[in-house]
């Protein structure tokens, strides 16, 4: 913490909720902010729609009864270094499917008002005098805190976490409440220098960068610690490339997946994440015999696919949706020591050049992993493993710090 930061709470609203599987830029700030500071999450509200979707899953049915102001909202959440509260707000109307109006405007404000009605009963239940209030890319709902909040933040601060418009979904009302948020916020911050520039560039304002992250200690150099095989890899003799997360029909170059396919057929390629099976069947990715698709992984599974693999790929188009891309796997990826293998589709990708091999064809890219799997593990071990020890979340924590602070000295 900055020398002249007081002790704060961190209050987080996060578009992820605390439940989670994969990785997650803000469950994972939650989680090593915790092991510092009281931290607050506050998840995502569901709507009276997700009661409908999600009325058989166990996450939801423990929540329902503080959706409607029945039981706690509060549950602590607890890790191997840290813990922290998960706040379960009033149940919220759904209203995306509205077009942009007063109705939508309207109900909107209702939907914060609720949000924020959660808000002020945790301050109170937990004596709450110094925080921050950081909303993570979650611009519709309740953005900044108002002022009848009592007592006020010492910053409302919006993070900027993907390119708004290029998601259908959060699109439709997000692009213009990024905007407000954006106007509103005292701190910008943003998790690429693409939507730094960007965000700038359209709202006036210092945007700050504060880049994704790894969680260092579960992905340290997993290439030399000892896991249980995968149940996907127990019958596998073959070399495995892999990926990791969610597999996105926006982000990946479904041509190059199925070139690698071909160009190593004695290879297993595998993706270890969510997907949709329409997106896959749609590309063909479902007949190729050497890919795998596992399907959903908890992240503290993640390193033993990575141990059990001989070089991690990001095989991402380069397109508006990716320029504004710091991955959070490529610092995972480093941190267990594997060899990486990307397309070059953003400055910050570019960033990491030599560590990881990047791809301007996919041609090269083909090289590439060729090269790496010939290479072996060991070779670059070192450079990649030092690489992702810049890049961990308790720096990025200490960058924030940094500029809450000489926000606070300014601050009329």
């Amino acid at each position: 913490m900055g020398n002249k930061l007081p002790e704060y709470d961190v209050l987080m609203f996060g578009l992820t909720r605390s439940d989670f599987p994969l990785s997650s830029v803000s469950l994972a700030l939650a989680r090593e902010w915790a092991k510092t500071n009281r931290v607050f999450y506050i998840d995502r509200p569901f709507s009276l729609k997700d009661i409908k979707d999600e009325w058989q899953q166990p996450g939801f049915k423990e929540r329902l009864p503080a959706l409607f102001n029945l039981g706690t909202p509060y549950k602590t959440l607890v890790y191997p270094e840290s813990s922290y509260t998960r706040v379960t707000p009033l149940v919220n109307l759904p209203i995306n499917f509205l077009p942009e109006g007063p109705l939508f405007q309207n109900l909107n404000k209702l939907n914060s008002f609720l949000v924020q009605a959660s808000v002020q009963k945790l301050i109170r239940d937990y004596k709450i005098k110094n925080y921050v209030w950081f909303n993570s890319f979650l611009p519709v709902t309740l953005p900044v805190l108002p002022p009848s909040v009592n007592p006020k933040p010492l910053a409302n601060v919006y993070q900027s976490m993907d390119e708004m418009s290029q998601e259908p979904y959060i699109a439709r009302h997000g692009v213009s409440a990024e905007k407000l948020a954006l106007k509103c916020c005292d701190l910008a911050v943003a998790t690429s220098t693409a939507l730094c520039e960007q965000h700038e560039l359209s709202s006036g304002r210092k945007v700050h960068l504060m880049a994704n992250a790894a969680d260092f200690s579960l992905f340290e150099n997993a290439m030399n610690k000892e896991f249980e095989m995968p149940v996907e890899l127990r019958d596998n003799s073959r070399r495995v490339i892999i990926y990791t997360g969610h597999y996105s029909d926006l982000r990946l170059d479904h041509e190059l997946v199925r070139k690698i396919c071909a160009r190593f057929p004695e290879a297993l390629v595998l993706f270890v994440g969510t997907f949709i099976s329409e997106d896959l069947a749609k590309e063909g990715l479902l007949e190729i015999p050497n890919l795998k698709f596992t399907g959903n992984k908890p992240i503290d599974q993640l390193p033993a696919y990575l141990r059990h693999s001989h070089v991690a790929i990001i095989p991402y188009k380069k397109n508006e949706l990716t320029k504004g891309i710091y991955p959070l796997k490529i610092n995972e990826y480093l941190a267990a020591g594997i060899p990486v293998v990307s397309t070059r589709f953003s400055k910050d990708i570019a960033a990491f050049d030599g560590p990881a091999s990047l791809a301007d064809s996919h041609e090269q890219f083909l090289m590439q992993v060729d090269s790496s799997l010939n290479a072996g593990i060991e070779h670059g071990m070192e450079s990649r493993i030092q690489t992702a020890q810049l890049n961990t979340w308790r720096k990025r924590i200490e960058t924030f710090e940094a500029i809450l602070e000489n926000y606070l000295e300014t601050k009329p």
